[in-house]
C-alpha cells in the first residue's frame, strides 16, 4: 500500500482519489476475504449495483470475442479495463474514442430509443391512447429506463449531466413546452455542481458541457431563422439524417477541439469528421438499440442472440477505426496556461448565449487564445522523486515518470530526467 502522490496538475487522476477519500492504493498477493454487507441501505444498494455491473460485464465478455466483447462491455457497463491498447489508440487517432466511454451521447440515445419504443407500444393499444395522456406515460417510462442505464453504466459525470437534462426535457415534453433550450443545460450544470462539485474541472465535464452548449445554440439559431427541412418524401429523410449527423459532428468537433488540445495535447484532423459520422450512425441506429435489448433480456438469460446482432455493428466501428487510423493526422501542441480553459469557456458562452451580432466577437477571442497554444511547456515535477522533465525541443505536451524512466507524449521531443 502507498499513498497517492499530490496532484501535479488540475486534471490529474490523484485529484479524483483525494476527493473520493482514498488515502492509499495497492495490490493483494492472496485472494480477498468476503465480508458481510454493511447494514446501511445505501451501501447495500451500491453493492448490489456493483455486483450487477460486474456480472453483466462477465456475461458479455464470455459470449463474444475479446475485441468486440470488451467494447460491448464498455458501452453497456462502463468497464473499459478489457479494451486493448491498440483499439484505444486507433480510436483516439480518428477521434472516436469518446464512443468507447459512457457519455451524454449514450444516455441521450438510450432516452430517445426508450421514448420512441414506449410511444409505439402505447399507440398499439387504442383505449389508453384515446383516453389518457400517453405522452406523460412514455416520458415516465423513458426516465426510468435512463435511470437504470445510469446505474448500470457506473454513473459517470457526463451521464449524470445528461440524465439531469433528460429529466428536464422529458418534463417539458410531458407538459407541451419547448424541450431544447439553454435552461436544461444550466439546470443540469447546477445539478452536477451540487452533487459532485469536484468533478466539474474534469475533462469529461468540460468536453461534455462544451459540446452540449454549442449544439443547443447552433440548432436554436437554425430554429430562430425558421430553417425547416422538408420531410415529405422518402428520399428526403435519409438525406436529412445524414446532413443532421454531419452538422452535429462538425459542431461538436469544433466546440471541443480547443479543450482537447489543452487536456490531451492533440486532436484528430479532418479524418475524424468522417469517422465520427460513420461511427455515430452505427452506434445510434444499430449498436445502442441492440444494447438496450441486451440489458432488458439479461435477467432472463436470453441475451445471447441479441449480443450476436450487436457485435456486427461494433465490428464495423472497429474496422472503421483501424482502416482510417493509418491516414489520420493528429495536431499536437505544447502545454498551455492553466487559465486557458476558463477563458475559452467564457468565449464559448459569449458566442452561444447571445443572439445579436456582437456574439461574433467571441470568434476573435477564440482565435487569440488558440495562438497561445504555441507557448513552450513548463517543467513537470515528479513529486517525491525529486526529478523534473527537461525537453530537448519546444514541443513536449506531456511527460510521465515511470519506474523505467520518463516517457514522452505523442509527437514530442526527447525527454530526459
Amino acid at each position: 500500500m502507498r499513498c497517492p502522490p499530490p496532484p501535479a496538475w488540475p486534471g490529474n487522476s490523484t485529484r479524483t482519489l483525494r476527493h473520493a477519500a482514498i488515502g492509499a492504493a495497492g495490490y493483494a498477493i492472496v485472494s480477498p476475504l468476503q465480508h458481510a454487507a454493511l447494514p446501511g441501505l445505501a451501501d447495500r444498494v451500491a453493492e448490489f449495483v456493483a455486483a450487477m455491473r460486474l456480472e453483466a460485464g462477465r456475461r458479455i465478455l464470455a459470449a463474444l470475442p475479446q475485441r468486440e466483447g470488451s467494447v460491448a462491455a464498455a458501452l453497456l457497463t462502463g468497464h473499459r479495463d478489457h479494451v486493448n491498447a491498440g483499439t484505444m489508440e486507433a480510436a483516439r487517432k480518428v477521434g472516436i474514442a469518446h464512443l468507447l466511454a459512457i457519455s451524454g451521447l449514450h444516455l441521450g440515445l438510450v432516452a430517445a430509443i426508450a421514448f420512441l419504443v414506449a410511444r409505439a407500444l402505447l399507440a398499439v393499444v387504442e383505449p389508453p391512447t384515446l383516453r389518457f395522456p400517453t405522452r406523460i406515460w412514455a416520458a415516465m417510462a423513458t426516465l426510468a429506463a435512463a435511470f437504470a442505464y445510469l446505474l448500470v453504466s457506473g454513473a459517470p459525470v457526463s451521464a449524470q449531466r445528461a440524465f439531469a437534462m433528460a429529466g428536464i426535457v422529458l418534463a417539458a415534453v410531458a407538459i407541451g413546452r419547448r424541450a431544447i433550450s439553454m435552461w436544461p443545460v444550466a439546470l443540469g450544470a447546477m445539478a452536477v455542481m451540487v452533487a459532485v462539485p469536484h468533478a466539474m474541472p474534469s475533462a469529461s465535464s468540460q468536453l461534455s458541457f462544451a459540446a452540449t452548449v454549442a449544439l443547443v445554440a447552433a440548432y436554436g439559431a437554425l430554429r430562430d431563422r425558421r430553417v425547416e427541412p422538408r420531410r415529405d418524401s422518402a428520399q428526403a429523410r435519409p438525406t436529412l439524417y445524414a446532413g443532421g449527423l454531419a452538422l452535429t459532428t462538425a459542431i461538436t468537433a469544433v466546440a471541443t477541439a480547443p479543450l482537447s488540445l489543452v487536456l490531451f495535447g492533440r486532436v484528430a484532423t479532418y479524418v475524424g469528421l468522417s469517422a465520427n459520422m460513420l461511427a455515430v450512425a452505427l452506434v445510434a441506429l444499430w449498436v445502442m438499440p441492440w444494447g438496450l435489448a441486451v440489458l432488458a433480456l439479461m435477467p432472463s438469460g436470453l441475451e445471447g442472440w441479441v449480443l450476436l446482432s450487436m457485435v456486427w455493428g461494433i465490428a464495423a466501428i472497429l474496422e472503421i477505426a483501424a482502416g482510417m487510423a493509418a491516414g489520420a493526422g493528429l495536431l499536437t501542441v505544447a502545454a498551455v496556461p492553466p487559465w486557458f480553459p476558463f477563458a475559452y469557456g467564457v468565449a464559448l458562452i459569449w458566442l452561444c448565449v447571445w443572439r445579436r451580432h456582437w456574439r461574433l466577437l467571441a470568434l476573435a477571442l477564440i482565435a487569440a487564445l488558440l495562438a497561445v497554444l504555441a507557448r513552450p511547456p513548463d517543467p513537470l515535477p515528479a513529486g517525491a522523486g525529486g526529478k523534473v522533465a527537461r525537453a530537448a525541443g519546444d514541443d513536449m505536451p506531456f511527460a510521465s515518470f515511470r519506474r523505467d524512466g520518463w516517457h514522452r507524449g505523442p509527437g514530442t521531443a526527447d525527454v530526459r530526467p
